[in-house]
C-alpha cells in the first residue's frame, strides 16, 4: 500500500502525461495546416472535450460499450496523417469533424478490444 503523498504524486504525473498526450495531436495537426491561434484553441478544445466523452463512455459498462474502469482515452496518434490529408483537401470544417469522428471511433474501437466476456 502506497502513502497518500505518493499516490497524489503518481496521480498528478498521470494527469500531466494524459493531458500532454491529449494536446499534442491537435497541436501537430494545426501546425501542419497552418492554423492561427483561434483555430488552434478551438481544435485543442474539441479534442479535450471528445477525450472527456470517450472517458465517460468507458466508465459505464453495458453490452454495447464501456469497460467499467477509469481509463482516460485520447486521440490516436495514427490518425494524424489522415486528418492532415483531409484538412489539406477539404478545409478546416472537415478537420473538426474528423477529430470528433476519430475520437468517437477510438472510443468504441478500444471498447470492443478491451471488453471482457
Amino acid at each position: 500500500m502506497l502513502s497518500k503523498g505518493r499516490l497524489a504524486a503518481l496521480g498528478f504525473q498521470h494527469v500531466l502525461a494524459m493531458y500532454a498526450g491529449a494536446v499534442i495531436v491537435p497541436l501537430l495537426i494545426g501546425g501542419a495546416l497552418g492554423f492561427n491561434g483561434e483555430q488552434m484553441t478551438y481544435l485543442v478544445s474539441i479534442d479535450i472535450f471528445m477525450c472527456g466523452i470517450a472517458t465517460l463512455l468507458q466508465l459505464s459498462m453495458n453490452r454495447f460499450f464501456g469497460i467499467g474502469l477509469p481509463v482516460v482515452l485520447g486521440c490516436a496518434v495514427q490518425a494524424i496523417a489522415p486528418i492532415i490529408l483531409i484538412g489539406q483537401d477539404m478545409g478546416i470544417g472537415a478537420i473538426y469533424g474528423s477529430i470528433i469522428a476519430s475520437g468517437l471511433f477510438c472510443s468504441f474501437d478500444r471498447t470492443i478490444f478491451f471488453k471482457s466476456g
